[in-house]
């Protein structure tokens, strides 16, 4: 099977103050299938580690470690959207940090 490779682009949303935690979508457009290619080549390029990979209905959902902050990888398929989650709010400028590295990276 042919690797394609992705390009990341990013819109990052500030966390909002009370238990909405921040996120980092990646507009991209995928299908179910290519999920798993592309989360990993996205792990891949920003050095993470993946903890735990569940599968729901519509959903993929890939915890990850980068640099000792979890995060969550999510991809709903009904909405076609990729998105970085935080654990902890308090973690919203690692996201930005992240962001930063994937714009670097698709210039």
């Amino acid at each position: 099977m042919l690797e394609k490779n992705f390009s990341f682009n990013t819109n990052s949303t500030a966390a909002q103050p009370i238990k909405q935690q921040g996120s980092l979508y990646i507009n991209l457009s995928i299908d179910w299938d290519q999920f798993d290619q592309v989360a990993s080549q996205l792990i891949e390029k920003l050095d993470m580690t993946v903890k735990t990979k569940e599968i729901g209905a519509d959903l993929h959902r890939w915890t990850v470690d980068f640099e000792g902050t979890r995060l969550y990888l999510t991809y709903e398929e009904t909405s076609n959207s990729l998105w970085f989650e935080l654990d902890r709010a308090e973690d919203q400028e690692i996201l930005d940090f992240i962001a930063t590295l994937l714009q670097k990276q698709s210039s």
